[in-house]
């Protein structure tokens, strides 16, 4: 009789076990709030250098631009142009181009123009 007791004991908490452990499994954790995944700063940046060059205006200045993710808002990029143009009218067309640029937050426009 003991032993009837005892198995019937350890099947029930086998059983217990068992239930209790595939009910944790199916509860699921909340979700976490969504991030926005960092914007490709080189990325952008290539894309500005593309967007300079096809403008015959400046391609043979060749321009350099280096990306950054924003301190705030990393999903942005603030792109900054480097470089030595012609005319003053140059240096603000560049800065324009790199405004329209999808992902470019800031533009820090370092051209210098020789007259």
């Amino acid at each position: 009789m003991k032993k009837v007791c005892l198995l019937a004991t350890l099947l029930c908490a086998a059983v217990l076990s068992t239930a209790c452990s595939s009910t944790a499994e199916k509860v699921a954790a909340p979700a976490a709030p969504a991030v926005k995944p960092a914007a490709d700063a080189v990325a952008v940046a290539n894309h500005v250098k593309k967007a300079l060059d096809a403008e015959p205006a400046l391609k043979p200045f060749n321009l350099q631009v280096k990306g950054a993710n924003d301190k705030k808002d990393p999903t942005k990029v603030d792109v900054t142009i480097v470089g030595v143009v012609e005319i003053g009218e140059q240096m603000a067309q560049a800065g324009m181009i790199a405004e329209q640029v999808k992902g470019v937050q800031y533009v820090f426009n370092n051209i210098e123009p020789k007259n």
